[in-house]
């Protein structure tokens, strides 16, 4: 199996209903549509609010065998305000998870840090990390230079957590390895308000990836990597851009758009499932 899992930062666009979602597609078809294209997705929700057991459960039940759930970690716990607490936060998110563990779908957890946190709280990180429950896979991605310290690597690989390798304005984290896998995410800026079709051209930093992904990153047994529509203007179509130039199947977009049992559009014969 090949060792890259490749998906979109989220999957609950209304811009995608037309180019990737088929017209009137109700929000509640949209993740199953979206996991008959991509076999993992990086839950941008989770950063906001805690999920539901149920909402949870539902995720683990329209998805297929195989897929995985990469999760933001509450706001409440990397960005705490007033009395929060955030271990409290933390092991809530947890607890929440579990449908997904039990049923083999939990891919990493992300530590999404603001651009104001810096290597002067690394006993704060640590005490995070440290409170993952084990087995679980953890990324983190960190917005300052402050960190960019042999002290922040062997904190990162005393606790098997993979340093998020983002691609962001005014950011370039190293390219170390520091757990079994590696994260990247394709972010770009806020400029971008729709997200119907490609706007940008980021083939360039999709390449570089690639090479980093070849180079330093060679060690790496896994590799998730996600798409955010502010990066190119349309998650799917960057996704499916970036399997082509790693030399990966192209995930077919229109797999999205057919009835349940077709194997392509226009095909109104039995056929497998999908």
């Amino acid at each position: 199996m090949s060792r890259y899992w490749l998906g979109c930062a989220g999957w609950a666009y209304d811009d995608w209903v037309g180019p990737f979602y088929p017209p009137g597609t109700p929000p509640g078809e949209y993740l199953e549509r979206y996991a008959r294209v991509f076999r993992t997705v990086e839950v941008d929700s989770s950063f906001y609010r805690v999920p539901s057991r149920a909402q949870v459960q539902r995720w683990a039940e329209v998805t297929p065998e195989g897929f995985r759930f990469a999760l933001k970690v509450p706001k409440e716990a990397t960005h705490p305000s007033g009395s929060a607490d955030p271990l409290h936060s933390l092991a809530q998110f947890f607890g929440s998870l579990e449908p997904l563990r039990r049923v083999g779908k939990l891919g990493p957890v992300v530590f999404q840090f603001p651009a104001s946190f810096r290597a002067r709280e690394a006993d704060r990180l640590d005490t995070m990390l440290a409170a993952v429950p084990d087995g679980s896979s953890i990324a983190v991605e960190l917005r300052h230079g402050s960190w960019w310290t042999s002290e922040t690597r062997s904190l990162l690989t005393s606790r098997h957590a993979a340093l998020v390798w983002s691609v962001i304005p005014n950011l370039e984290p190293p390219a170390w390895v520091t757990a079994d896998f590696l994260y990247a995410r394709f972010v770009g800026d806020r400029a971008l308000t729709r997200f119907d079709g490609i706007q940008r051209d980021g083939r360039r930093d999709l390449e570089t990836m690639r090479a980093r992904f070849d180079q330093d990153g060679r060690l790496a047994t896994t590799v998730f990597a996600y798409s955010n529509n502010h990066f190119m203007g349309f998650g799917p179509a960057t996704t499916a851009l970036l399997a082509e130039i790693l030399g990966e199947p192209r995930p077919e977009l229109a797999a999205a758009q057919r009835s349940r049992g077709q194997t392509r559009l226009g095909d109104d014969g039995p056929s497998a499932p999908y």
